[in-house]
């Protein structure tokens, strides 16, 4: 697929009508702006096993049941992490950290032999990361951060990219075969210093138009719509 090269300008001006832009556009023009400029970033690798509870004793015992219908579905799972915190630990030592912790939910499928039934989804509660972060790399030449002592009183704050992913495997290894949830992926942690910068862009809206910010306090819930009784338990 070829896609046509265009300035910024000629990119919203195409896109006019799905942006909301009802004036024509000036030209580019330097802007003074604040910013939170990353001067640090941390990356950690994230391999955990997981086992979870069991589901109606299909499997043994040996850490709790969860009374749903049917069979978990292995080719079926999601995680979603519900909080994230770092905080600076270590301060007064020489080796001072970021600690990183980061909740979520495993959700799982079961089926039920009845095919009329839908599947039930389960949200089991973990924390799936907690770590000290003291490798961080310099965002202006890429080389280790020597000092990080210095580096955490210069900054301001930081901030986190999670990427994990989830599978379900079922472990008959040992003498207690369960379900395992298998969480893969990293986390990328951000030491940033709130910095004023001049950038050239463009304004799409014009200067007397109004712009209101707000914060999302929690998740959006997911809407379902009932299904028709067919019987099913649970």
């Amino acid at each position: 697929m070829t896609i046509d090269s265009c300035t910024k300008k000629e990119y919203l001006m195409k896109n006019r009508a799905g942006f909301g832009i009802i004036e024509n556009i000036n030209n580019e023009e330097y802007l003074n702006i604040v910013v939170q400029n990353v001067r640090a970033i941390a990356t950690k690798n994230i391999r955990a096993n997981i086992p979870l509870p069991s589901v109606n004793g299909i499997l043994n015992n040996c850490r709790g049941i969860i009374n749903y219908p049917g069979e978990i579905d292995t080719s079926f799972a999601s995680f979603r992490v519900t909080g994230a915190k770092e905080e600076l630990v270590h301060c007064e030592s020489d080796t001072p950290a970021v600690r990183v912790t980061i909740q979520g939910q495993i959700v799982i499928r079961s089926i039920t032999a009845n095919e009329c039934c839908p599947p039930t989804y389960i949200a089991i509660p973990v924390q799936v990361v907690d770590e000290e972060l003291t490798h961080f790399y310099s965002t202006k030449d890429g080389q280790p951060v020597t000092d990080l002592k210095n580096e955490l009183a210069y900054i301001d704050g930081s901030c986190m990219t999670v990427q994990l992913n989830c599978s379900i495997y079922k472990d008959t290894s040992s003498a207690c075969p369960r379900y395992m949830a298998r969480i893969r992926g990293n986390i990328v942690d951000k030491l940033w210093k709130r910095d004023t910068m001049w950038i050239e862009g463009i304004r799409p809206y014009p200067a007397n138009a109004l712009t209101f910010c707000d914060s999302f306090e929690s998740d959006c819930a997911a809407a379902f719509t009932s299904e028709p009784d067919c019987g099913c338990e649970g």
